[in-house]
Order: structure tokens, then C-alpha cells, then sequence
């Protein structure tokens, strides 16, 4: 509406100031001037004007919904099969795919489980990516840096597994398993009869 007004005004001012100067044109001439003026008219204005409008159509533009949280997938387990488990060892805990368990046993106040492996660094470490994908996640600060300070711990929350790095001096390492339980008196659902009796050193 207001940029009508404006092209109305502007175009009597131009009429009057024509008339009084005593312009004899022809009409032809005056309105050709009037729709030149009236055309730059509306190449300033629309600038002008649009401002306001983009502010209120942000200001009504409703914010966006925040994506929601997607789950992390669970791992999926390593389909190399592991090689055979010694007697004792638990049934919850995968074997590494590759090198030789020379055996293994229970402490003798059944607090941890213990093993010599037969593999070297690379083998040690596909261990360990082989336990995290089934679940056991590396755990950065633990008790165990003592007893057993070349270890790197993995639990899933019912055993911590201690992976010892490659030995320079022997051509095994060990790997321990602690359960979080007494394994002595609480037993362990599906292992034999007599579990963690079986085994020791």
C-alpha cells in the first residue's frame, strides 16, 4: 500500500512540476516519464520492504526437532573359531583364534583362573579385539597394575580377563580370568560338575 502512495505522489509532483514549468509535450511523452519514474520506484522499494518480511518469517518459523539418540549396535562377535579351551576354562570367555593354550588351572583359593598361551604380539593384541567384540570392554584403570603390570584388562562386568603383552624372555604369555563372584561357593551355571575344582598349577 505504501509503495502505491509513494508512486502516486511522485508521479503528481512530476505532473506539477511539468505544468508549472509550462511544458508543452504531448501526452505520450509525459506518461512515458511517469513509467520511468514509477519503474525505479519499484526497483528501490522491494528491498526495502522485504526486510521486515524475512524477520517475521523467521520470528513464525518454528525451530527444528534435535535428531534423537540413535543406539549404539551391540558388537557382533568374532566368527573365527577359537581354538579348544583347556578343562576349567570359562565357557563365557572366547579363545584366541590363533596360538597354543599349553593348559591352565585355578589358584588355589579359587580366586582367579590362569593360562600360558603360545602367540606372539600380533596374535595377543587380535585377542584382545576379539574379546571386545564379544562384549568385554578395555578397561583403562584397574586394580590389577601390581601384581600383573604388563597386562591389559578386559571385563564385561562378570569377568575381568588380564591379556599379558608378548614375553621376551619365554615364548608364552599368560592370560588371566578373575570372576566378579566367589566362583568357589557361588559355582558357575554350565560349567562341569566340580567347577572350578578341575585344573590348577
Amino acid at each position: 500500500m505504501l509503495k502505491k502512495i509513494l508512486i502516486s505522489l511522485i508521479a503528481l509532483a512530476l505532473l506539477f512540476s511539468l505544468a508549472a514549468c509550462g511544458k508543452d509535450g504531448e501526452p505520450e511523452a509525459i506518461l512515458s516519464e511517469l513509467q520511468g519514474v514509477e519503474g525505479e520506484a519499484e526497483n528501490a522499494l522491494p528491498e526495502e520492504e522485504a526486510q521486515p518480511d524475512e524477520e517475521a518469517e523467521l520470528e513464525e518459523s518454528e525451530p527444528e526437532p534435535e535428531p534423537e539418540p540413535t543406539e549404539e549396535p551391540l558388537p557382533t562377535p568374532d566368527p573365527e573359531p577359537g581354538i579348544p579351551a583347556p578343562a576349567g576354562w570359562p565357557e563365557d570367555i572366547p579363545t584366541p583364534a590363533t596360538g597354543e593354550i599349553l593348559g591352565g588351572g585355578w589358584a588355589p583359593d579359587r580366586s582367579f583362573y590362569t593360562t600360558d598361551i603360545v602367540y606372539k604380539q600380533a596374535d595377543i593384541d587380535a585377542y584382545g579385539r576379539r574379546l571386545e567384540s564379544y562384549g568385554f570392554l578395555r578397561q583403562e584403570e584397574h586394580d590389577y597394575g601390581d601384581m600383573w603390570p604388563d597386562a591389559t584388562v578386559y571385563s564385561n562386568g562378570q569377568w575381568d580377563v588380564l591379556v599379558a603383552e608378548e614375553n621376551d624372555t619365554f615364548e608364552y604369555s599368560y592370560v588371566n580370568f578373575y570372576p566378579l563372584f566367589d566362583a568357589a561357593t557361588e559355582g558357575y551355571a554350565g560349567q562341569p560338575e566340580g567347577w572350578p575344582e578341575e585344573g590348577g598349577f
